[in-house]
């Protein structure tokens, strides 16, 4: 499999994003860039996706009902909500370090995993 490429300004708005969320730090100048704002043993995906995406709100009906809950459950309620918390725990639980393999002392994968 090949790198992935993507298109110079939608990474770097990515990466604006990121800095003004204080993830991320930039400097400019022949050495700048971008770099973690903090270690990566230190900064979960959790920290980087809910910028873009919020995982940890509310569940919606995957069957678009307007009220599903564990008292008014729709027929796929149950294995979502699992699989949902199990996403949710993924990028709470994880992170950059665990991406790049770099894994502090004592470090154990999430429940799960």
């Amino acid at each position: 499999m090949g790198a992935v490429r993507s298109p110079a300004n939608y990474l770097s708005k990515i990466f604006h994003t990121l800095a003004r969320a204080g993830i991320l730090t930039s400097t400019r100048g022949k050495s700048g860039g971008f770099r973690l704002a903090q270690a990566p043993e230190e900064t979960t995906l959790l920290e980087i996706v809910q910028e873009f995406d919020d995982i940890t709100a509310g569940r919606q009906c995957l069957l678009g009902r307007p009220v599903c809950s564990d008292r008014t459950a729709c027929n796929a309620h149950a294995q979502w909500k699992k699989t949902s918390e199990a996403v949710a725990t993924f990028f709470r639980e994880t992170t950059v370090a665990d991406l790049l393999g770099k894994r502090p002392p004592g470090w154990t994968p999430p429940e799960g995993a």
